[in-house]
């Protein structure tokens, strides 16, 4: 994931979501986002419908201190039965040395393979680009991208499973040109009651070349649903090595129209 975009932005894979997919006549596919650990849903937002992914606030603490954000926002639109649009637009931040500011832009597509209308997996892909349109001393300066394979598999007593590969080609910090940076998920999702859900997750990262470095993340929160299409969620996320952001505790919402 790149790391200027609010680097760990992602989706619980509810234990219903696959069981409860399919819409009949009109009615819309039960909410799935991309948001709030790291694995990506592998569904995508029906046809002709909008869904807005906010992560309200963030407070990042790591080797310089703590950064906050404020507002990043994932904007969905359903261009097909099984495809949709995404623009990632980055939050105000204020990072630990000083900058301040908007950060990069992302633009994603989002293509589910199968099980968007039910069944006991589910697998998508998604290109996307990153658009240097930040602010000075936030953006990256550099076009940026990547592939992500986000997949999902249905569990029993109220247990859901999702799994994410990655690829990114990342702009370095320490010279001019990019390098690659290879990314790994794993989350289960259980639902403690028929509006309450949480989430565990791990994530490893992996650069290579002079931007070489591994990090690892735990972590974990709750999703609520104040109506069918309407969800908040909040949680922690836990670097688990020296190269990883100490932690970062999060809350957001998200809503299909």
């Amino acid at each position: 994931m790149l790391k200027r975009i609010n680097k760990r932005v992602g989706v619980v894979v509810m234990a219903a979501g696959l069981q409860g997919v399919v819409a009949q006549g009109a009615e819309l596919r039960p909410l799935s986002t991309d948001r709030p650990d790291t694995t990506e849903s592998p569904f995508t937002v029906d046809r002709g419908h909008f869904q807005v992914e906010v992560e309200m606030a963030s407070m990042t603490r790591d080797g310089r201190g703590e950064s906050y954000a404020l507002g990043e926002m994932n904007l969905k639109f359903g261009i097909g039965t099984d495809t949709d649009l995404q623009w990632v637009l980055s939050s105000y931040e204020h990072e630990a040395g000083g900058a301040e500011g908007f950060g990069d832009m992302q633009i994603r597509l989002k293509q589910n393979l199968w099980g968007n209308e039910g069944g006991e997996t589910a697998l998508a892909i998604m290109p996307f680009i990153q658009i240097p349109t930040g602010s000075s001393g936030v953006t990256s300066g550099e076009v940026e991208g990547g592939i992500i394979l986000p997949f999902g598999i249905e569990g029993s007593n109220g247990w859901g499973y999702g799994l994410q590969a990655e690829v990114d080609l990342v702009a370095d910090e320490l010279s001019d040109g990019h390098h690659v940076e290879f990314l790994a998920s794993a989350t289960a999702a259980h639902d403690l009651t028929e509006s309450l859900g949480c989430f565990f997750e791990l994530v490893g990262i992996v650069g290579e070349g002079a931007e070489a470095g591994t990090e690892a993340y735990f972590n974990t929160g709750l999703t609520h649903a104040l109506a069918e299409q309407l969800q908040l969620d909040g949680g922690l996320r836990v670097g688990l090595t020296n190269d990883s952001d100490d932690f970062t505790p999060f809350v957001g919402i998200s809503a299909k129209f």
